[in-house]
């Protein structure tokens, strides 16, 4: 019995996978942004005991939109060969969704607006009228008499947080647990990468078999 032959077809396991697709994994996505939102503000007010109850609240939620994503892996690695590009684009959606909020996260202390601004630089008037908000910085895009543009600083940088401070170390404990699980996004998307490049050899393979098939039967005619 082949490897595929123990896999099951997607629309048997479809309403599991969805949970997770619509569900689980949004539910966990829309409280990370919440804590992002509430880290930023008790930063700029230097609550630091606030900040680190809230770093710990946030780690939770991260170790189960971690659950949630091995769980769905587990259920998509049990899809046979043939149904891997209709639940890729089941999928890919949500998983790019969890790998932007976790960068956007990481963004708070890792990312100064100086380079903002330098990324910024001879983009075209469209790009720059919306705000970002990187490292805690919130920038905008606003027209000046002579008709340039200028970047104009709205907020202050976050404060640094005292290392003194539990506050300290529990970010850093945040920031590894972000990390992990944005390792653990990729890895999911190479690994269902690879079963459709197996596929694609497999066809490729199949393809040219049906070549040499009907090559040999052109020459046995002749």
């Amino acid at each position: 019995m082949s490897e595929d032959d123990e896999k099951i077809k997607l629309r048997r396991i479809e309403p599991a996978i969805q949970k997770f697709v619509k569900v689980a994994i949004p539910t966990d996505l829309e409280r990370l942004r919440k804590h992002q939102i509430n880290i930023e503000k008790y930063q700029r007010c230097r609550l630091w005991d606030r900040l680190h109850d809230e770093h710990i609240n946030a780690g939770r939620t991260v170790q189960q939109l971690r659950a949630n994503m091995r769980e769905m892996e587990k259920l998509c690695l049990r899809v046979r060969q043939e149904d891997i590009p209709v639940l890729q684009r089941m999928i890919n959606p949500v998983k790019e969704e969890a790998s932007f909020a976790i960068k956007d996260f990481l963004q708070l202390h890792s990312e100064s607006a100086e380079e903002l601004k330098r990324q910024l630089e001879g983009q075209d008037d469209a790009s720059l009228t919306r705000s970002a908000t990187v490292g805690g910085e919130t920038l905008y895009n606003m027209d000046v008499k002579d008709g340039s543009q200028s970047l104009i600083q709205t907020y202050s940088r976050l404060p640094k947080i005292p290392q003194e401070e539990n506050a300290a170390e529990s970010w850093e404990t945040l920031e590894e647990d972000l990390i992990q699980l944005s390792e653990l996004v990729t890895e999911f998307s190479l690994l269902v990468s690879s079963q459709q490049e197996k596929i694609d050899r497999i066809e490729d393979r199949v393809n040219s078999a049906a070549v040499n098939v009907e090559e040999g039967t052109k020459n046995l005619g002749k």
